[in-house]
């Protein structure tokens, strides 16, 4: 080959892989959300399965590896009443449903090189991880009222705004998650793309759903404090919640989870356009 000819045919090929790598995506999600922790028992609790939408982006830096920005916003629950069998469970009696708005930048790792509108690399399984920072307002009904919803965190209802005693501080409804799970793309032609994800978010919070360690001094509570850090009463007849301070009420050794599962539908942009490969 000549001189000039191999020139040209590396000067073709370096540029198409550039283009390549400056592969963009947009996009939207649609799907479900999920929560694990002190009020949920099983890995995925179906009653509690709740909507998730969202929107995302992705920037190519070669077929194997992008970088995934996004941003969702889901709702999650849990409550004892799903347990009835647990005796333990049915007396703690309690419930929160929360909506989540997470913003998250992940690193994604095809395992089998994706290139939008290939007829070759058109389907590539993905494994990812990254950091995200979310935001969550647990909250719950008052006894027989499912109109109304009230905010627990201001209510400190394992302790947290009483002096002394050893309760914790305010948790903060800003905090930080680590995302990692796996999916699919599938090219659909027309640089439309179709895809499905898994997503874990281990938090370093234990407050997703208002519950952690011990029940707050009773009688040192506001009286909506009482109403919602104790709900034993509801169903025991006669039961008093005095002297409870500092009982068990959650499990702080084990950090919450929630996870975001669905399809995402984007589309690719790109300066440089091949079919043939």
């Amino acid at each position: 080959m000549k001189p000039t000819k191999l020139l040209l045919t590396l000067s073709i090929l370096f540029y198409g892989f550039t283009a390549l790598a400056q592969d963009k995506e947009l996009g939207v999600y649609l799907g479900t959300t999920q929560y694990q922790g002190d009020l949920s028992q099983d890995q995925i609790t179906i009653n509690e399965t709740k909507p998730s939408v969202g929107i995302l982006g992705r920037y190519y830096l070669n077929p194997r590896v992008d970088i995934k920005a996004s941003i969702y916003l889901g709702w999650i629950s849990g409550t004892d009443s799903n347990y009835a069998n647990d005796h333990y469970r049915y007396k703690r009696n309690l419930s929160f449903n929360s909506v989540v708005i997470d913003a998250s930048g992940v690193l994604e790792y095809n395992i089998l090189p994706y290139i939008s509108n290939s007829k070759k690399y058109r389907f590539a399984p993905v494994l990812f991880a990254g950091v995200s920072l979310f935001y969550f307002n647990p909250m719950a009904h008052p006894a027989g009222n499912l109109n109304e919803n009230v905010a627990l965190q201001p209510l400190g209802t394992e302790g947290q705004f009483i002096s002394g005693g050893g309760f914790p501080a305010p948790y903060s409804r800003l905090q930080v998650s680590i995302p990692m799970g796996i999916a699919f793309k599938y090219s659909l032609g027309n640089f439309w793309n179709l895809g499905l994800e898994v997503g874990l978010h281990k938090t370093f919070t234990d407050y997703l759903d208002d519950v952690s360690n011990t029940y707050g001094t009773y009688d040192k509570l506001t009286h909506e404090g009482q109403e919602f850090s104790n709900r034993t009463g509801e169903k025991v007849p006669g039961y008093n919640p005095a002297g409870t301070g500092g009982q068990k009420r959650g499990n702080p050794d084990r950090m919450d989870t929630y996870i975001f599962a669905g399809f995402t539908l984007t589309k690719t942009i790109r300066r440089w356009s091949c079919t043939g490969f």
